[in-house]
């Protein structure tokens, strides 16, 4: 499962949580610190890791 990251807008800090795709298209991410429902996505970059074929 993917690890998306958010940061609230009514407290300020930001977080992360692994949810499904599903969930995470459903939307109503709830802040863990203050209970607050304005969340947005936070960008980042991602780690792939692969196996070396030879």
């Amino acid at each position: 499962m993917p690890i998306y990251e958010y940061r609230c807008e009514d407290c300020g800090k930001a977080f992360s949580i692994k949810l499904s795709m599903t969930e995470h298209e459903k939307g109503n991410i709830v802040c863990p610190y203050c209970k607050g429902v304005k969340v947005v996505q936070h960008y980042s970059s991602f780690f792939a890791k692969t196996s070396k074929k030879s």
